[in-house]
């Protein structure tokens, strides 16, 4: 790299190369968030040499968690929620993670950084809200016996063919035989 803009760029270009490789958006909002909690380690020595390591790496550190809360961001935009419950708990992983970073550049004096990623919050956190509320929620199905999952989808839904989001939704060991409560889409 012959500056540190170059290493900025390659940066970013490593974690959206990792974003666009990876095919489910609920997969990339999982790594993504895991990559941007990345905290590097201290250097042991208290040189002077050692000091300068801890500089650097704070510093690169900063450079990749933000990279990957911005990929973060992008991927919650193209995630799918599959309910309001769903929608609230990816905007909940999302927003905290860059709420993190918040208080980093917020402790680091960095205030464009700071003013940048409260702006990427609010729009992620409205979005999410925005497409939530048009989701159904979740709630605890319980029936007093095991019932097939079709004539369980025909009695919630006024639907059997949602029988098989029943099945993903319950995990039961047969779809003949549902467990008597499990959470589902409320409708």
């Amino acid at each position: 790299m012959s500056s540190a803009s170059d290493f900025a760029v390659a940066a970013q270009a490593v974690v959206a190369s990792l974003n666009a490789a990876i095919v489910d958006p609920a997969d990339a909002v999982r790594l993504l968030s895991s990559l941007a909690g990345f905290v590097a380690n201290t250097p042991t020595t208290s040189s002077v040499i050692g000091q300068a390591m801890a500089t650097m790496q704070a510093a690169t550190g900063d450079m990749f968690r933000r990279a990957a809360v911005t990929a973060l961001a992008r991927a919650s935009a193209a995630y799918q929620p599959s309910s309001a419950d769903d929608a609230a708990a990816v905007r909940a992983v999302v927003c905290a993670a860059i709420d993190q970073e918040i208080d980093v550049a917020g402790d680091q004096g960095e205030d464009a950084t700071f003013n940048a990623l409260r702006l990427l919050r609010a729009a992620v956190s409205q979005d999410l809200a925005k497409r939530g509320t048009a989701l159904a929620e979740i709630a605890t199905i319980t029936t007093l016996q095991s019932i097939p999952a079709p004539v369980l989808a025909q009695r919630i839904y006024r639907d059997a063919s949602r029988a098989d989001g029943l099945v993903t939704q319950a995990n039961p060991i047969h779809p003949a035989f549902m467990p008597t409560s499990f959470r589902a889409l409320s409708k």
